[in-house]
């Protein structure tokens, strides 16, 4: 009896507990299923001129080439409440205009061959795929997993989409996130053995990201660590496997570090922002010349190197003046001692001048070479040997008008020289350097003219004047014999849109 009593009070007790929490009768509201859509079409006409300096190389970019190109970029994110998502940015109708699908052939050169079976000339890009959501069972720590971009500071070291694992936590006022990053699985297989002749280990990139508030700043301070245990087939990585050429003469990285403190913020109505970075590492591939295409730097295995970028900008009336100091270490001696390092690897789109340093890399998300940083030309890019001042305005010239105005002195941080292939090997040796020497880069004068046609709809010309010196001569071509000024035009259409929300 006592028995029973005590379970019919335990019932009452319970449903008196169930009747005050109207919760616990209704089953919890499943998630809602969302879908917003984001992005911009862009349309960019050029005419490049003397972007070799009068010399004239047989190739598909030359002195003078006059195209267009255009891109729509979609971003969509379907949601399943607020803490999980999947996001993907697609770059549909990607292309240069003129050049038509034809059938993948081997032997045939030209654009044509990037845009194969896709019954258009424009194909269809797949930036990034991943999903990412915030777990409560853990902490609220937000997890991403799928390939994503993996970006640092001002984009000086590390500018890439990348297949990732991402975790990040709020702690107090800063916020951190870790990063792995598999750039790649090796012998273009699965196996991690040897390949033939081709060593099969991975490349990877690991790094901690920072973001906080101290004062009127926001700060970044950041650390990356990048190994690629692949290079006893005498190949990296970097530059080995990237199919686009950088700047000559790069050493095989095969560790990497990088510390860097990135910043952002006001003193008074001044507008400072900035970067100071500090790379080291080493190159276990003894190069004894350049190897094909001027690719390769010779070094005792030790890699060194830095980065200094301050932008200020101060709002004088309507106007507002600006100033830009860079500074990139260099190889003073291509063929021996310490080598170079500047970045990770970056996709260009970090911006200084039109000419000089505009190098939208067509591997990931660009499509054509552009400024001298190019593939083509291969200019240095971001601060890489590079001593640079500018001095910039921007004028309102009305509501719907704006005018930017530059010029810029650039210098090598350490002297360049002349090369040639002297014994026809096809490689630069040690002794194939001239005597002489240089490190006059250049100077650049730029404007750009943005007009608000309408709400989220700007049209854009814009352009730069490069008058270069003998050290840009010896990097672009090897010699100084062709020192014409390079010149560029370019009109832009731009698109923007975002907010959508379709379920």
């Amino acid at each position: 009896m006592k028995r029973w009593m005590v379970i019919v009070m335990v019932m009452v007790v319970v449903g008196f507990a169930w009747a005050q929490n109207p919760q616990a009768q209704a089953s919890p509201e499943k998630p809602k299923l969302s879908l917003s859509l984001s992005g911009f079409y862009e349309f960019n006409g050029y005419t490049q001129n003397n972007f070799f300096f009068g010399a004239r190389p047989s190739g598909l970019v030359t002195d003078h080439d006059d195209y267009a190109i255009q891109l729509l970029r979609l971003q969509s994110e379907l949601a399943y409440g607020p803490n999980v998502k999947a996001v993907m940015r697609v770059d549909y109708a990607q292309g240069i205009w003129g050049i038509d699908d034809q059938y993948r052939d081997n032997f045939r050169p030209g654009f044509s061959n990037l845009y194969n079976n896709k019954d258009t000339n424009s194909t269809v890009h797949v930036d990034w795929a991943y999903v990412e959501f915030n777990a409560a069972k853990l902490g609220n720590t937000t997890f991403r997993i799928g390939r994503m971009k993996n970006a640092l500071g001002n984009l000086l070291v590390l500018d890439q989409d990348g297949d990732s694992v991402q975790v990040s936590k709020k702690l107090g006022n800063w916020a951190a996130t870790l990063n792995w990053t598999k750039m790649y699985e090796g012998a273009d297989s699965l196996t991690d053995n040897a390949v033939g002749a081709t060593n099969g280990k991975d490349a990877d990139l690991f790094y901690v990201n920072f973001a906080g508030k101290v004062g009127n700043f926001d700060l970044q301070p950041y650390l990356a660590y990048y190994t690629d245990r692949g290079y006893r087939d005498n190949t990296t990585y970097l530059p080995n496997e990237l199919q686009y050429f950088n700047a000559r003469f790069r050493p095989n990285i095969t560790t990497a570090q990088v510390a860097g403190l990135a910043f952002n913020g006001k003193v008074g109505n001044l507008s400072l922002k900035g970067e100071v970075d500090y790379l080291w590492g080493k190159d276990k591939v003894r190069n004894t010349n350049s190897g094909p295409n001027q690719l390769l730097d010779v070094n005792n295995g030790d890699l060194e190197g830095y980065n200094l970028y301050l932008d200020a900008k101060l709002p004088v009336g309507k106007t507002t003046l600006g100033a830009v100091f860079g500074m990139g270490s260099g190889d003073d001696d291509p063929m021996s001692g310490k080598g170079n390092i500047n970045k990770i690897r970056t996709n260009g789109f970090f911006y200084v001048t039109e000419i000089w340093e505009d190098s939208i890399m067509p591997d990931e998300e660009g499509i054509t070479p552009q400024g001298l940083g190019s593939p083509a030309s291969r200019g240095y890019r971001e601060f890489e040997n590079t001593t640079l001042l500018q001095l910039n305005a921007t004028f309102p010239l009305r509501q719907d008008l704006k005018l930017f105005l530059s010029g810029t002195y650039i210098r090598a941080t350490e002297a360049l020289h002349p090369w040639a292939d002297a014994n026809g090997n096809n490689a630069i040796d040690p002794g194939e350097f001239g005597a002489a020497s240089s490190r006059d880069l250049g100077k650049e004068i730029d404007f750009k003219l943005d007009w608000t046609v309408m709400d989220n709809l700007v049209w854009t010309l814009r352009g730069g004047y490069f008058w270069p010196g003998d050290a840009a001569l010896y990097l672009v071509n090897g010699n100084a014999r062709h020192d014409k000024e390079a010149w560029e035009l370019r009109t832009q259409l731009t698109f923007t849109f975002g907010g959508l929300k379709v379920m």
